[in-house]
């Protein structure tokens, strides 16, 4: 797929595996990117970076997770 270039390329699928991670993860990716961003307004201390991943955001909000049965392209 062309993207115009390397790093318009590179960054959309950075955000495609961030998405597809969550939706294995069986929670939503909208509501980890509004959180994420949010937190992103100041940059993190390096020791904060991994709390933003979203296997350790799904860990701390397990009012984030969806059920099995709504979630896109997950069987029920």
């Amino acid at each position: 797929m062309f993207m115009g270039g390397v790093n318009p390329g590179w960054r959309s699928a950075v955000i495609y595996t961030f998405v597809e991670q969550i939706r294995r993860l069986m929670a939503d990716p909208f509501a980890y990117f509004e959180w994420v961003f949010d937190k992103l307004t100041h940059p993190p201390a390096p020791a904060e970076i991994e709390a933003l991943l979203p296997v350790n955001w799904i860990k701390t909000r397990p009012a984030a997770s969806w059920s099995r049965s709504s979630a896109p392209g997950c069987p029920a």
